[in-house]
């Protein structure tokens, strides 16, 4: 993590193919830094050039519901590049993230993913661990308790 947070997360796709494992960024995200991290992502595309020409990202997005629903989850924040740029034309798109991450800055009020967020999400999962490995150890108990009682 960054001092003192987080101001975005950038869940990169390649363009082209949308895997199962991308499919499932968000639960992922959600349940490893909380419900409320998506508020904190961008889904950023490589490989521009592979659209068609004069094809909008957007089209590239509406081929797949799974990724559709990425890009709404996090608030249809969306960014491609092209892998070859380079020079002007690489600073330029640089810039224009930047913007975007600024935007989202300003759209959270000004607030960044915490470090005591995501411990506090850690101390909670941990608590609900401990729960369930407490509740599976009073079942074995149960369990042997009522085979010496035969």
């Amino acid at each position: 993590m960054t001092a003192p947070g987080v101001h975005a997360f950038l869940i990169v796709i390649r363009i082209g193919r949308f895997t199962p494992e991308e499919k499932n960024t968000v639960d992922f995200i959600r349940h490893i830094f909380g419900k409320d991290a998506v508020q904190y992502c961008i889904v950023v595309f490589t490989a521009e050039d592979q659209l068609e020409e004069g094809q909008p990202l957007e089209d590239f997005i509406n081929t797949a519901p799974a990724l559709r629903e990425l890009v709404r989850a996090c608030g249809n924040r969306t960014f491609a590049i092209n892998n070859k740029l380079n020079g002007e034309p690489l600073a330029r798109k640089t810039n224009r993230l930047i913007e975007i991450i600024d935007n989202m800055i300003r759209n959270n009020n000004g607030t960044y993913y915490t470090n005591a967020e995501y411990q506090r999400i850690e101390r909670q999962r941990q608590e609900e661990k401990r729960k369930r490995e407490e509740e599976e150890r009073r079942k074995k108990k149960a369990e042997e308790d009522a085979l010496i009682a035969r």
